[in-house]
C-alpha cells in the first residue's frame, strides 16, 4: 500500500506541475501577434491548467505529507522499542554508544534522543572515569 501511495503522490505532483506550467508559459510569453480568438484560447488554456494543476499538486502534497508523517512515527516507534529493550536488559542503565549501535544512529542523534528521554523520565547521569555518560533510569 505504501508503494501505491508513493507512486500516486509522485504522479499527482508531476502531472500537476505540468498543468501548472501552462499558465506560467501563457502569461510569461504572450504572443504579441495573436488574434483575439487565440488570446482567448490561451487564457482558457491557462485557466484549465490552473484548475487541473492546483488540485493535483495539493492532493499529491497531501499524500506525500502523510507518508512522511507515517515514516516519522514508524521511526519513533522503532527507537522507543530499542530504547526500552536496552533499558530492560541493562536494569535501567544505557549509554549513548549502546543506543547508537543498537539503533544504527549517529552518536549526536543518539545523545539527543537520550537527553530528551532523560528529561521526560527524570533520569540520573553518571560520568565514568573514561568520560562516558551512563544514563540511569528508574524502573
Amino acid at each position: 500500500m505504501k508503494i501505491i501511495k508513493k507512486l500516486s503522490a509522485g504522479l499527482l505532483l508531476a502531472f500537476g506541475g505540468i498543468f501548472l506550467m501552462v499558465p506560467v508559459l501563457v502569461w510569461t510569453f504572450p504572443d504579441k501577434d495573436a488574434s483575439p480568438e487565440d488570446i482567448q484560447e490561451d487564457k482558457d488554456a491557462a485557466l484549465g491548467g490552473l484548475f487541473l494543476g492546483i488540485p493535483s499538486v495539493a492532493w499529491g502534497a497531501w499524500l506525500a505529507g502523510g507518508l512522511h508523517k507515517q515514516a516519522k512515527k514508524e521511526e519513533c516507534d522503532r527507537l522507543n522499542s530499542i530504547f526500552y529493550q536496552i533499558l530492560k536488559e541493562g536494569n535501567g542503565q544505557i549509554t549513548v554508544l549502546r543506543l547508537a549501535m543498537e539503533a544504527k544512529l549517529p552518536g549526536k542523534v543518539a545523545k539527543q534522543y537520550l537527553d530528551e528521554k532523560a528529561k521526560e523520565f527524570q533520569a540520573n547521569f553518571h560520568v565514568t572515569e573514561n568520560g562516558d555518560i551512563i544514563y540511569r533510569f528508574h524502573l
